[in-house]
């Protein structure tokens, strides 16, 4: 999915929101994050296509905004993993172990408490004829070159390595879902879309490219395009309310903030308790010009969080900036 930094810059303020209550919104949002860990604790399990746990997966949460970067822990017997410590932000997870496929996976994840399961499989290295595992050593060389160079932010380095892992291993569509984000990365739209079409016309239920895609065609204002994506994506996940809220955050960060509203909703509805998606929709009701919607929804946000929860003094101080205002 797209990368969102909460809290780090002002959304668009729109006109009729008096004058000290927008410079404190835009004062407060603007503040950059102290980078640091946090209190989020992310979990999932790792199985293969036919649903067998994979024990023994290195599991790896990467921000290069926060200290330290590079969060790592291990499957257990049951190919269930948990990281601690996460912050508020869209952390990088990685999947490894040898003979399995790595997986990227970018997600949005709540600083405060557990987050929703993030349960993957991991698809093994096809053995051909001979029984030679493909790419099972130069390929995944390959692919991990492509990875280190993509954590540099060398994104041409990365797809080049990840093309010609493409090429060794010819079976491995996936990979293409790695290029299509360094290609969106370096701005190259239509080469991300491509590579993200290629990876669905081998899988058309495949939620990365699915997601990807979608969120190309909301950079492009193509919005209603993007909604029959975002619902394939939520088919395969309805229980999970990061799904919705990643999709909320997409918009919100493109301004179209009445279906980022839509979206926040759909993920309370899924779990009531979700924090993130209800101080969010407050902000994107000061969007709207919605004041007393989103004095409604910072309430509720502050009714529900526990006390030591970090976005709490944050969330008070706009409250009381917009009631003073209204």
């Amino acid at each position: 999915m797209a990368k969102s930094r909460m809290g780090r810059q002002a959304p668009g303020v729109r006109q009729g929101i008096p004058f000290m209550v927008a410079l404190l919104l835009v004062a407060l949002l603007a503040t950059p994050a102290i980078a640091q860990r946090g209190r989020g604790r992310l979990q999932g399990q790792v199985t293969d296509p036919d649903g067998n746990p994979v024990a023994d997966v290195e599991v790896s949460a990467f921000n290069a905004e926060m200290t330290p970067s590079t969060l790592t822990v291990t499957t257990d017997g049951d190919g269930r993993w948990a990281v601690l410590g996460l912050s508020n932000d869209t952390w990088k997870f990685t999947f490894r172990k040898d003979g399995f496929i790595p997986l990227e996976i970018d997600a949005s994840v709540s600083g405060f408490g557990r987050n929703p399961n993030m349960d993957v499989t991991l698809e093994p290295y096809e053995a051909p004829v001979g029984g030679v595992a493909v790419g099972e050593v130069e390929g995944r060389e390959l692919f991990e070159e492509g990875e280190a160079f993509y954590e540099q932010e060398n994104y041409e380095a990365a797809i080049a390595k990840w093309e010609e892992f493409a090429i060794v291993n010819a079976t491995f569509y996936q990979v293409f879902v790695n290029i299509g984000n360094a290609h969106k990365e370096l701005g190259n739209i239509e080469e991300a879309q491509a590579a993200y079409e290629k990876v669905l016309e081998q899988d058309p239920a495949e939620s990365r490219a699915l997601a990807n895609l979608a969120e190309i065609l909301v950079l492009q204002g193509k919005s209603e395009e993007a909604i029959p994506l975002f619902e394939r994506v939520i088919e395969q996940s309805p229980d999970d309310p990061a799904v919705f809220y990643n999709v909320a955050e997409l918009y919100f960060q493109q301004r179209i903030a009445g279906k980022a509203v839509e979206f926040y909703k759909r993920a309370l509805q899924v779990d009531p308790s979700f924090l993130p998606a209800q101080k969010q929709m407050g902000f994107a009701y000061i969007n709207m010009n919605e004041i007393d919607l989103a004095i409604a929804a910072f309430q509720e946000f502050l009714a529900m969080a526990p006390a030591d929860n970090p976005d709490v003094p944050l969330v008070q101080q706009v409250l009381d900036a917009l009631i003073q205002g209204s």
